[in-house]
């Protein structure tokens, strides 16, 4: 049993060196000197180092920069899962060793059956640590809250830790547990049992997470199993140790099952609230990207307002010269039509039409008397002017 604390130093390292240690002076010399003063240069190998000669020999590390303590849980669980892992491959081997037909005798079987509980009750301990670490997280975070030694981004850190162990354990969980109803339908295949009525499977919804569902089917067919094989145990003679020792078995392994569907709904309980929480965070995305939309339309049209309000202000000033003209204009003119004013026109007395015919009545007068004057010149006599 070891633990990897290669992260565990390289943070350690890291701390140390953001708070170089003070330089101090050797007396009589460091280890790089002769004794005399004439020390060689330390390379910086060795500066990047804890040092290990000073005034009074002791080495400081400062640990005020070390990384919370909920951290080493990380290291614990997977440690756990690791081992899960090795001991799940075992159990494998063992599962199909057992189930295969032959001739051994019945203590080599006993021997066997001893074997896959021992390391079935090991695989269901090593999920409950898990599960209890993963629990150990919010102690933890709650005692720092109490002390004031922990900000806001730790705690999300810690939350955050928490879900992702949850999770890969109840993968885990949910594999091994798959495993185990697979291996408990053949030891009924070959005791005899009948398939029991799984009425208590829940109805397949679509909301509902998968996994829970398999995790309630497969409670739900290890809780009819041991009905099944109480009632068996209560029809068979109790010397038939053989039958009895199959039951036992059966038992075990659907206690089994029972208890690591609980430790994995359990472990997708957390995981559930950090999805709800995503989900809530995920509809306040939402809501922002649709405000910033409608604050960017409303943005265009207030820049659009703003172009446009220079424009509107000179057209506005060009109406109010136009105006201005216009008024001055129409007081100009009405002063000059107060100064001269038109005469007004003499009517005649006599009508137009009456005086255009007493202009013809004129006309041919005249020009009677014109014709009767040139007559008289025919009718007298011409006289010469030169003949007296």
């Amino acid at each position: 049993m070891w633990r990897d604390r290669t992260n565990l130093f390289i943070s350690y390292r890291q701390s140390y060196s953001h708070h170089p240690q003070t330089k101090k002076k050797a007396r009589y010399g460091a280890p790089g000197s002769n004794g005399f003063g004439d020390s060689r240069r330390v390379s910086e190998e060795r500066q990047g180092l804890i040092p290990a000669f000073e005034d009074d020999g002791d080495a400081v590390i400062e640990m005020d920069l070390l990384p919370p303590r909920w951290l080493d849980i990380q290291d614990d669980v997977t440690q756990h899962l690791a081992e899960i892992a090795k001991q799940t491959r075992k159990l494998d081997q063992l599962h199909q060793k057992h189930v295969l037909p032959g001739f051994d005798d019945e203590d080599v079987k006993k021997r066997e059956e001893r074997e896959i509980e021992q390391i079935t009750q090991a695989i269901t301990r090593l999920f409950q640590k898990c599960q209890q670490a993963i629990k150990r997280i919010d102690v933890m975070v709650r005692e720092a809250k109490q002390q004031g030694n922990i900000h806001q981004g730790e705690e999300v850190m810690a939350q955050n830790l928490k879900i992702s162990l949850a999770s890969r354990v109840g993968e885990v969980s949910a594999m091994f547990r798959k495993k185990q109803a697979a291996y408990l339908k053949k030891l009924r295949d070959l005791g005899g049992f009948d398939s029991p009525f799984r009425s208590a499977t829940p109805v397949q919804n679509p909301y509902n997470d998968p996994a829970l569902q398999e995790s309630d089917a497969d409670r739900s067919f290890s809780q009819s199993t041991l009905l099944q094989t109480k009632q068996q145990r209560m029809r068979h003679d109790p010397n038939e140790a053989l039958i009895a020792q199959r039951e036992r078995e059966i038992e075990d392994i659907a206690q089994g099952i029972i208890e690591l569907a609980n430790i994995f709904q359990e472990l997708q309980t957390m995981v559930i609230d950090q999805g709800s929480m995503l989900d809530r965070i995920d509809y306040n995305v939402e809501n922002m990207f649709r405000d910033v939309k409608e604050a960017d339309k409303e943005l265009k049209v207030a820049s659009g307002y703003q172009r446009r309000s220079v424009k509107r202000k000179i057209m506005l000033l060009l109406a109010i010269l136009i105006a201005g003209v216009f008024i001055l204009l129409s007081l100009k003119l009405s002063r000059r039509g107060g100064d001269n004013m038109p005469a007004t026109p003499q009517v005649p007395d006599v009508p137009p039409a009456a005086a255009i015919r007493n202009r013809r009545d004129s006309m041919t007068q005249t020009n009677r008397i014109w014709h009767r004057r040139k007559r008289r010149l025919w009718r007298s006599p011409i006289r010469d002017p030169l003949v007296f």
